[in-house]
């Protein structure tokens, strides 16, 4: 099954079915005000005054018809118009941005399809989870844009090897899963396995270079009565650590990989780089749009292991959800987030108080103690609490609406600010943001890719902002990284921006050091891009600090 565009099904035949119906009545309508003026005695009336009025009755007759008639053409290119928008909301929802692969989301939703598909052909759902090394390398020597075209290419040369028959899912960072609906035996997803290996070993073109990645894939059978395609993932990642530790490059699941690999790797080593301090926090600038000065930062978790130095977050928050430890790790990246805000907020007490935002997951949200874990963390640290925002995203939400509610309305309570993030990116937002009380909306960075190039993402943006303006919020748009960007986003009276462009996460020590500068001046991303941009050197100088909401 190759991806295609996501469309609703029977919606166009509907939307027609519908302007005919409104078209059809709207002629009976006319004829019947007709039959009923001449019925009240009317109609003789009507008559005798066509006859000696220059109007002339044909005209009468075709503008009762034309009327309807052209009412319906209206109706019929807004009915459009509205599906044309809701198919490329759709879209938006199941696709990856950057490569146009189907989502996680998309896996979700047609995993039931899927298995049935496999049901009818007397095959088994064989899913591989294909992890491509060396990503992070070509992103340091040749830069991100540079990355992110290797990913295209990744991504077509995938599709190329599979087939019609498969689908290929971008699942997260340098992370792909391919699902097949009709392996015969196991021995058959290890030779697919080694045709995919084999095919992505051909070095990819980069402009003058060549890059060549290794392919290492874990893989998993369905059983008759799997309706999770969570714990197929699960299931082909366990026989992927197999896979990196031995020759060939893929590996079997089974269940003794998921007894001696899962617990004593993957769960010992995360718990032990939370007993060792081993996590760290980076801070990513959030920028007033109109001062172009520094207004709050973003606290992203990063793993800094001992053998693997900085680890992918895109690698081990997964194996934190999976395992549970994501609501420990949580509770801790909640107090230091509030600890360092304290720290900042006594360091620079001359200063406007720098914000500080922090993501929480699906399972933090779901603790029935998790108020009282916000409240520790605030009592504890002594920090001002509206100096903290909990980023919340729509599945989190859409997870338990009524726990969120609660569990966000004591938060509002402790005097904390509450942002939806990845907004837009899923068809619950407006109704999210009618009940829950929202402070700022997060513009999905697949929107902020688009502007200036597709109309439809720009379109988005503009109403979303408006939109947001109307209900009192603070808009901040994710992934900024152009100039171009920029200069919309500011036309269109978006407040605040985050990313490359400005800036990547930084330590705090570096905050520390933008903190410590003069007020005077603006943000120069040219000097980010030479400095804080890279991950290595000094942030610039001439960065001042606003009002963080």
């Amino acid at each position: 099954m190759r991806w295609r565009p996501a469309r609703r099904a029977g919606g166009e035949r509907e939307h027609s079915s519908e302007v005919g119906r409104d078209l059809a009545w709207a002629v009976v309508g006319c004829v019947a005000a007709v039959v009923l003026a001449v019925l009240v005695g009317l109609g003789a009336t009507v008559t005798d005054w066509l006859k000696h009025s220059p109007v002339d009755l044909s005209a009468v007759v075709g503008l009762v018809l034309v009327l309807p008639v052209a009412a319906g053409l209206v109706a019929r290119r807004r009915y459009r118009d509205a599906n044309r928008v809701r198919g490329e909301l759709d879209r938006l929802a199941l696709h990856d941005p950057l490569t146009g692969l189907p989502n996680r989301r998309f896996l979700n939703e047609r995993f039931d399809q899927i298995i049935r598909r496999s049901q009818r052909s007397g095959g088994r759902v064989a899913v591989f989870v294909v992890d491509l090394d060396r990503l992070k390398n070509v992103n340091d020597a040749h830069g991100r844009e540079a990355g992110d075209q290797l990913m295209v290419a990744v991504s077509a040369r995938l599709v190329e090897l599979v087939g019609d028959a498969t689908t290929v899912i971008r699942y997260g960072g340098g992370e792909f899963v391919v699902i097949c609906p009709d392996v015969t035996s196991g021995p058959s997803a290890e030779r697919l396995a080694a045709q995919l290996i084999e095919g992505l070993e051909t070095p990819f073109a980069m402009g003058h270079d060549r890059v060549r990645l290794t392919a290492r894939i874990g893989i998993t059978l369905a059983e008759e009565n799997c309706t999770e395609p969570d714990d197929l993932i699960r299931d082909a990642r366990s026989a992927l650590l197999k896979a990196k530790q031995g020759p060939g490059g893929y590996a079997m699941f089974d269940r003794s990989i998921a007894q001696r690999v899962t617990p004593s790797t993957t769960e010992r080593r995360l718990r032990e780089a939370l007993e060792r301090g081993q996590f760290r926090l980076h801070y990513q600038p959030v920028v007033s749009l109109q001062t172009q000065r520094m207004v709050k930062v973003e606290a992203l978790i990063r793993w800094e292991d001992p053998e693997r130095g900085l680890v992918s977050p895109g690698e081990f928050i997964p194996a934190l959800e999976e395992t549970g430890l994501i609501v420990p790790v949580g509770t801790w990246v909640l107090e230091e987030a509030c600890r360092q805000a304290r720290r900042w907020q006594e360091a620079y007490a001359d200063r406007a108080p720098l914000a500080v935002t922090l993501n929480v997951s699906t399972r933090q949200l779901a603790q029935y103690d998790f108020p009282d874990v916000l409240t520790r963390a605030l009592t504890v640290t002594q920090v001002d609490p509206s100096l903290i925002c909990l980023e919340i995203t729509e599945g989190a939400l859409m997870h338990d609406v009524e726990a969120a509610w609660t569990m966000l309305r004591t938060a509002k309570q402790r005097g904390v600010a509450l942002a939806l993030d990845d907004f837009g990116t899923g068809f619950s937002s407006l109704s999210f943001l009618r009940r829950f009380s929202m402070d700022i909306l997060k513009i999905d960075k697949s929107f902020v890719d688009g502007l200036g190039h597709s109309r439809e993402d720009t379109t988005i943006v503009e109403h979303l902002i408006g939109m947001a303006r109307g209900l009192g919020m603070v808009t901040v748009a994710e992934g900024v990284e152009t100039a171009d960007q920029v200069k919309y986003l500011r036309s269109l009276d978006c407040h605040m921006a985050q990313g490359f462009y400005y800036c990547k996460p930084q330590p705090a020590e570096v905050i520390d050091q933008i903190m410590g500068e003069p007020t005077t001046g603006g943000w120069q991303p040219e000097q980010a891009a030479n400095g804080a941009g890279n991950g290595h050197q000094p942030a610039p100088a001439t960065i001042g600090i606003d009002a963080p909401w």
